[in-house]
């Protein structure tokens, strides 16, 4: 013969039949065993008798209890709201983080005319304690992501900084501070360049190696600020004077050199030398003080007056020499 009493306390839940003012009615083992009370002697006894419970929880409690007869439906206490209501004893045997059980209880109806219900209590303490991990692993997660992109974030500004000090430093070793042409150094480099560009394809370039005449007179009278304000002028027409692809250098002073690429015949560096003179020799404004300035100009030509970058800029500066005895504010072509 079948002992529902016997099935009933053989599952692992928690069942007690209550009334609306939380007077116990009916405890099965399973609550019993789990809270230390004799389940016999708790009957007719209220649950604020037996248990310590909060205002708080009573009124809840209570809450469940009238939707679940009002409704006739199941009404739900769950731990991930509530945690516990019950001070039970869970059944992990290591430490938990939890000091009692927790319960997830759903309020059943029993006897409506009554005004009696069924509670069933579940143990989710193991559930609970895996969502609390996953929660401390989650945090830990985020935590470790944070950490991760502020890295991230530090190593992108130091990278940026590290690439503008490189880009200051470059900039510091490659061209002028005061003209921001090429320097000494990037024109050795890129006129190197070009010769072995020259060798490779047969191409033909000139370089152009000038100066200001008289300049030193600008800075004696006028004073370096003038001169200085002069060379930043200059720099500005022998640029407009070029295309991007020849080389525009400032080796110190007054003097310059240009590197013309990619030219079929010496004709064309006598075009580009003379639209410089006829620039320069224009009345120039500087500081609101008109000065009127002349060039002269030596041109060497590869391959045909070097192959060298020494060759060349000898070649260009013999030839300026010479355009200075010539009377100055004229070109000269190296001459063998």
């Amino acid at each position: 013969m079948i002992n529902p009493e016997r099935i009933i306390d053989s599952i692992n839940v928690g069942i007690l039949i209550i009334d609306e003012h939380l007077t116990l009615c009916y405890m099965n083992t399973w609550f019993a065993l789990h809270s230390d009370v004799n389940a016999l002697e708790s009957e007719g006894k209220r649950l604020t008798e037996l248990f310590l419970l909060t205002t708080e929880q009573i009124s809840s409690l209570k809450r469940h209890i009238k939707t679940s007869l009002t409704l006739q439906t199941p009404s739900f206490y769950t731990a991930d709201s509530n945690g516990y209501l019950f001070p039970l004893k869970h059944a992990i045997t290591t430490q938990s983080a939890f000091e009692h059980m927790q319960q997830d209880i759903t309020v059943v109806p029993y006897d409506v005319a009554q005004k009696k219900v069924t509670l069933l209590v579940y143990d989710q303490t193991v559930l609970m304690e895996e969502k609390n991990k996953c929660h401390k692993e989650s945090a830990e997660l985020v935590r470790a992501m944070k950490l991760a992109n502020e890295t991230i974030k530090k190593l992108e500004n130091a990278k940026t900084k590290l690439v503008k000090q490189q880009e200051i430093i470059y900039k510091q070793a490659h061209y002028d501070s005061l003209t921001s042409l090429a320097n000494r150094t990037l024109l050795h480099q890129r006129l190197q360049l070009l010769i072995e560009e020259g060798f490779e394809n047969s191409k033909k370039f000139g370089v152009l190696f000038l100066d200001l005449d008289h300049f030193k007179k600008v800075n004696d009278t006028l004073g370096h600020d003038i001169g200085d304000a002069l060379l930043v002028k200059i720099s500005k027409i022998l640029l407009s004077a070029t295309r991007k692809s020849d080389t525009v250098a400032r080796l110190g002073g007054d003097e310059f050199v240009l590197l013309i690429d990619d030219i079929q015949a010496e004709e064309t560096l006598i075009r580009v030398a003379q639209k410089i003179i006829d620039a320069i020799s224009l009345p120039l404004n500087i500081n609101d003080i008109p000065l009127h300035v002349t060039t002269s100009i030596g041109i060497s030509l590869f391959p045909e007056h070097g192959s060298t970058y020494n060759e060349l800029i000898k070649n260009a500066d013999t030839a300026l020499y010479e355009a200075k005895a010539a009377g100055r504010n004229v070109y000269k072509l190296f001459q063998e």
